[in-house]
């Protein structure tokens, strides 16, 4: 067995659970780069660590768009976690995306009757990379997902600092006919919630076309 991080050889005693099914087993050290955030203390828009109550954003967000996306984040956005999606997103070791497949898939048990929708990229940020790394982890889970969203040619937000971000207009068009998203539920997944602009430009545009209910989930927060 390898660790399902870096893939290096995983020697450990396994359980019988761990023999018969396979999930994320991490190594010690990248065990470490993963820290887990308690849902009942985070924000319940956000995901945001330490905050059992809507946070000053949050009601921000709610009082300009009218809604909260009600966001659930896996892990901290914490040095660790840099670390891992530096290696996998920016340097492009594909290999890496199977570091918390095992967590991803019990958050999606959460979301049965959803239509899931990785953030897309745009085409050309998709031909540099090489892959979308939402959809990647993704496809690891076995659950279907569809694009629904497709992104406009607009520079990456990587580089963009929180006030840039937030004044970013609309980056997406619907890729789907309307007809199949009206009256639907729609999670969508994406790595990190930084400001929440991204997602709730998503949201905006998936309710304005008919969609009932829209939630997200991201990698970190």
């Amino acid at each position: 067995m390898h660790c399902s991080c870096c893939q290096k050889e995983l020697i450990k005693n396994l359980t019988l659970l761990e023999l018969f099914f396979q999930g994320s087993h991490r190594c010690f050290h990248c065990q470490q780069l993963f820290t887990v955030i308690e849902q009942k203390a985070a924000c319940p828009g956000c995901g945001r660590p330490n905050s059992a109550e809507l946070c000053g954003d949050c009601l921000q967000w709610q009082k300009q768009v009218g809604f909260v996306l009600e966001n659930r984040a896996l892990f901290y956005y914490d040095a660790g976690f840099r670390q891992w999606i530096e290696g996998y997103k920016f340097t492009g070791d594909y290999r890496l995306r199977g570091a918390f497949t095992a967590e991803l898939n019990q958050a999606l048990k959460n979301y049965r009757d959803y239509l899931i929708c990785p953030m897309p990229l745009s085409k050309e940020r998709f031909a540099t990379r090489g892959f979308n790394q939402v959809s990647g982890c993704l496809e690891l889970t076995k659950q279907a997902y569809h694009f629904l969203l497709e992104r406009k040619e607009l520079a990456p937000q990587s580089g963009k600092t929180r006030a840039e971000r937030l004044k970013m207009e609309q980056p997406f068009t619907l890729k789907v006919s309307k007809e199949k998203i009206r009256n639907q539920r729609v999670l969508l997944v994406d790595d990190v919630y930084t400001t929440g602009r991204t997602l709730v430009h998503g949201a905006e545009l998936l309710y304005q076309n008919g969609v009932e209910t829209v939630k997200t989930l991201t990698f970190a927060r």
